[in-house]
C-alpha cells in the first residue's frame, strides 16, 4: 500500500514540473549586428560599361574627322504653279461656245486652238473688213486723190485692228483677205504653251466679253513656299540653293534657288515665308507635291562621322562616344546627312573622341535595359 502511494506522488510531481516548464516565456534568440547598408548611387542612364552585358568585340569605333560643311536649314513645303506663268484664255467678244478642242490636263502650244465661239459681233467685224478692203482695192486702181486714198487705207487698217482686238490673228486676217469668205466662228487660242489646268464653260454655254474660258499654266518652272524661324532670318539671302526630295520620286534629287523673301512675318505662325523657283524640265515634278530638303545658307565646321554611328529616338539624333577603354556614353547631337554615307555633327560633339560606328544599336538596347 505504501509503495503504491509513493508511485502516485512521483507521477503527480512529474506532471506539475511539465506544466510549469511549458508556460515559461521562451528565451530570445541570439542577435548578430549587421552594418548599415550604403545608399544606392544613381546610375548614368546614358553610360554603358563593357562586361557581362555584351561582348566588346562586337563594337567598332572610329575617329571623327573635322571638316568644313554646308550650313543647312531643313525645309518642308508644297509645290505650286508659278503664278507668273499662268494665263487666262478669255472671250474678247460675246458669243456662244461651239466646239472645245482641248480639256483639263492636256498640253497645248502657244497659238493652238482651244475652242470656237459663234459671235454675230465677230461676223459683223469681218464684213466691215471685207468692205473696207474692196474700197481700198478699187481706189488703188483708179485716179482718186491722195487724201481720199489715205482715208480708205486708214479705214482698212482700222477694220483689221478691230479683228485683232476681237481675237483674230494675222493669219486669220490674211486668210479672210485672200478668199473673202466670212468665218462663222472665232477661234480662241492658247496664250502660252503649257497645260490646261481649268475649264469654266461647257460647249453650248454663253460667254460675255471678259469671261474666262480656260486657264493655261506653263509648268517649266514651279514655286515652292516654306516658312523659316527666327534663328534663320539673318542667314537668308536671295539666290541661295535649295536641294530637296519628294516621296513620289525617292531616288531623285532636285534643286532650286531662293527668289523671294517676305518683307513681313506671318502673324498666324510667326514665321517668315520664303519662295524658291524650281526648274521642272520634262515635267518630272507636279504642283501639290509635298517635298522636304535643305537650304544652303553658308558653311561651318563640323565633325564628320559614318552614318551608321547615328541613330534616332523621338526626333532626336544620338551617337555613342567611347569614354575610356570600355566605357561608352550616349550623346545627343545635331547635324545633317552629308552624302549617302556620312553625317556632319554640328552640335553635341565637343572633341575628337572615338565614336561607335558598328554596334550602336546594340549598345542602345543594353542602355535601355539598365
Amino acid at each position: 500500500m505504501m509503495r503504491w502511494i509513493s508511485t502516485a506522488v512521483l507521477v503527480v510531481a512529474a506532471l506539475a514540473l511539465g506544466y510549469y516548464a511549458g508556460h515559461r516565456a521562451p528565451a530570445a534568440p541570439a542577435q548578430t549586428a549587421l552594418p548599415a547598408a550604403a545608399p544606392a548611387q544613381p546610375a548614368d542612364v546614358n553610360a554603358v560599361q563593357a562586361g557581362q552585358a555584351f561582348n566588346p568585340d562586337f563594337v567598332k569605333v572610329a575617329q571623327p574627322v573635322q571638316q568644313t560643311v554646308p550650313r543647312l536649314i531643313p525645309v518642308t513645303g508644297k509645290l505650286s504653279l508659278d503664278k507668273q506663268q499662268v494665263r487666262l484664255a478669255s472671250a474678247r467678244v460675246a458669243g456662244r461656245l461651239g466646239r472645245i478642242f482641248v480639256f483639263e490636263g492636256q498640253s497645248v502650244k502657244a497659238g493652238e486652238t482651244l475652242a470656237e465661239i459663234y459671235s454675230p459681233d465677230y461676223i459683223s467685224a469681218e464684213q466691215e473688213f471685207l468692205l473696207a478692203k474692196r474700197f481700198k482695192d478699187a481706189l488703188s486702181q483708179g485716179t482718186a486723190d491722195g487724201e481720199l486714198r489715205e482715208d480708205t487705207n486708214a479705214t482698212y487698217q482700222s477694220a483689221a485692228n478691230k479683228l485683232k482686238v476681237l481675237g483674230a490673228t494675222d493669219a486669220d486676217i490674211a486668210a479672210l483677205a485672200g478668199d473673202g469668205k466670212v468665218d462663222q466662228y472665232l477661234k480662241v487660242r492658247a496664250p502660252i504653251s503649257g497645260v490646261v489646268t481649268q475649264r469654266n464653260v461647257d460647249p453650248g454655254g454663253y460667254l460675255n466679253i471678259g469671261d474666262t474660258l480656260m486657264t493655261v499654266a506653263n509648268t517649266d518652272t514651279l514655286w515652292l513656299y516654306f516658312n523659316t524661324y527666327d534663328v534663320d532670318y539673318a542667314a537668308l539671302r536671295l539666290g541661295q540653293e535649295l536641294s530637296f526630295q519628294t516621296s513620289s520620286l525617292p531616288q531623285e534629287n532636285f534643286t532650286g534657288h531662293v527668289a523671294f523673301i517676305a518683307a513681313s512675318i506671318d502673324p498666324a505662325s510667326h514665321t517668315l515665308p520664303v519662295r524658291c523657283d524650281i526648274p521642272n524640265a520634262g515635267m518630272r515634278l507636279r504642283p501639290e507635291m509635298f517635298v522636304s530638303g535643305q537650304l544652303k545658307t553658308g558653311e561651318q565646321s563640323a565633325w564628320v562621322v559614318p552614318k551608321s554611328a547615328v541613330f534616332r529616338i523621338r526626333e532626336q539624333d544620338y551617337l555613342f562616344v567611347q569614354d575610356g577603354d570600355k566605357h561608352y556614353l550616349r550623346t545627343a547631337v545635331k547635324g545633317h546627312a552629308l552624302g549617302p554615307d556620312q553625317y556632319a555633327v554640328t552640335e553635341g560633339l565637343a572633341a575628337a573622341l572615338p565614336v561607335v560606328v558598328d554596334g550602336a544599336v546594340l549598345l542602345n538596347q543594353i542602355n535601355g535595359q539598365n
